[in-house]
């Protein structure tokens, strides 16, 4: 595995052979826009705690303020594969573009290998292998094209976490509190807190308001829906509380994200 920062500010038509992960620093932020399958173009920003994984040979182009923050996690894949072979069973990894996900593991992964670049302890060569080793099979794990049967131990069962993430998605527009939650999978709080971390690696309450965010985004770059009313479906009292939130997660405005999605850009 190779760890360098990204050097560029801009950076168009980038295609790697490689798995990429990019990890922007507390105070970096990342654009990157990518083709969906079916040829639109797409814009995301990326801030954390969100990062980015790219598959080898998945077209896109960055954009980065202050891009020396940003750390880029470069992955062999054919090794990514042999590792997720060994430990799951997989005969073929085909990761799933996440462009801009929470993901704790990771974000503790960057957090630390920021550190040691900032303390100028640069990490040898069998630390980053070992380290390499557990980032294919956590990869191979939580970003395939069909998306795995949560295991964690002690976690909720596939039934149970369905039904709360059913549960969210019906219900983004209203006030959501972990009671209730807790009551679709007929757990105490406290228990269901702790489960639904160890299925999802993410609190209930961030991963209610990732879910507001990701809904926000569409709503912005498909409707003419005003803001406020954005603001509105999806769970926000006020635009200004909207506008806040949507800016610390996105690293952009509402208003600048939807330009952004609507842009012309050169082919």
């Amino acid at each position: 595995m190779e760890v360098r920062c990204l050097e560029q500010r801009q950076d168009s038509d980038r295609v790697r052979d490689t798995i990429e992960v990019l990890i922007p620093g507390d105070n970096a932020t990342l654009v990157t826009s990518f083709r969906t399958t079916t040829g639109r173009l797409r814009t995301a920003f990326v801030r954390s705690p969100l990062v980015s994984i790219l598959p080898p040979r998945q077209p896109h182009s960055l954009q980065a303020q202050h891009p020396g923050q940003i750390l880029v996690l470069s992955l062999d894949a054919a090794y990514c594969e042999q590792q997720a072979r060994s430990a799951l069973g997989l005969q073929t990894l085909e990761l799933a573009a996440r462009y801009a996900v929470p993901d704790p593991f990771i974000r503790e992964v960057g957090n630390a290998l920021h550190g040691d670049r900032r303390s100028g302890r640069p990490p040898g060569s069998a630390y980053l292998q070992s380290l390499a080793g557990v980032i294919a099979i956590h990869l191979a794990r939580h970003y395939t094209s069909v998306a795995p049967v949560p295991t964690v131990c002690g976690g909720l069962p596939l039934h149970k976490l369905n039904r709360v993430q059913a549960f969210v998605t019906e219900h983004l527009g209203e006030a959501i509190r972990v009671e209730q939650l807790a009551a679709e999978a007929h757990l105490s709080p406290y228990h269901f807190a702790r489960m639904f971390k160890q299925a999802t690696g993410q609190p209930p309450h961030l991963y209610v308001l990732m879910k507001r965010i990701e809904r926000a985004k569409e709503l912005l770059a498909e409707s003419e829906l005003p803001l406020i009313d954005v603001a509105a479906r999806v769970g926000f009292r006020t635009q200004g509380h909207f506008t806040g939130v949507f800016h610390r997660y996105t690293g952009a405005t509402p208003r600048i994200y939807r330009l952004n999605a609507r842009a012309p850009r050169p082919s």
